[in-house]
């Protein structure tokens, strides 16, 4: 499947180097489902600096794996990814060619929407403050049951200037939230992670596919 089509873009990729708004995330990339299937793309990205030159020594790396094949994007949707880079002139990217090593289709037939994942404070209302950063609420607006993987986000300090904010750690947690149909739930957090983490990410966990043999890859 290509990965762009003239006649009908069933899917599109793009990359946002800042978020539009204070609280957003930067660094993200972008993957638009417009066909009538479940699609599991896995991407590929090539960092470039301001003037649209490769960055041979950067490695791109992502929080939640769209570069390993671990996000499924229902139909109509879009679903994201935060990209982090690494090695000699890493502070220098600010776009990213994106190419596709596969995009496959996945039989989650009644799965149409993603899942919602957010943080929440002691009272289980949506919370944007670290220190007040307690819980993760998460929801499947689905008609089918799902298993959630969600993982916890830390940015570096702000920086002065025109630097982007990059994510420096990401932890997962072990066991995926098992959510009913139309079902929603609170992960209540450690103590000790209160202020460590800015941001929470979460998606629903894909079958895996490979030959029965062989077990699913571990992220690196």
């Amino acid at each position: 499947m290509g990965l762009f089509s003239r006649r009908r873009p069933s899917v599109s990729v793009r990359y946002v180097a800042r978020a539009a708004d204070a609280d957003g995330l930067d660094q993200q990339v972008f993957f638009t489902n417009g066909s009538e299937a479940c699609l599991r793309p896995t991407l590929r990205f090539e960092p470039l600096d301001p003037y649209g030159r490769v960055l041979p020594h950067v490695e791109v790396g992502s929080v939640l794996g769209i570069d390993r094949g671990e996000l499924v994007a229902p139909p109509g949707s879009e679903i994201s990814d935060v990209l982090h880079f690494h090695g000699q002139g890493a502070r220098l990217v600010r776009a990213v060619r994106i190419g596709a090593s596969s995009i496959e289709e996945v039989d989650l037939p009644d799965l149409t929407q993603p899942v919602e994942v957010l943080m929440v404070d002691l009272s289980m209302k949506a919370t944007l403050d670290p220190e007040e950063f307690w819980g993760v609420g998460v929801a499947n607006p689905n008609d089918t049951p799902v298993s959630v993987s969600i993982t916890l986000v830390e940015l570096e300090d702000e920086r002065p200037g025109d630097d982007l904010r990059q994510a420096v750690d990401a932890v997962t947690l072990q066991q995926p939230v098992d959510l009913a149909s139309r079902g929603h739930d609170v992960v209540w957090l450690p103590e000790e992670t209160r202020g460590r983490f800015h941001t929470v990410l979460g998606h629903v966990v894909v079958p895996w596919v490979g030959p029965p043999e062989l077990e699913p890859p571990t992220p690196a």
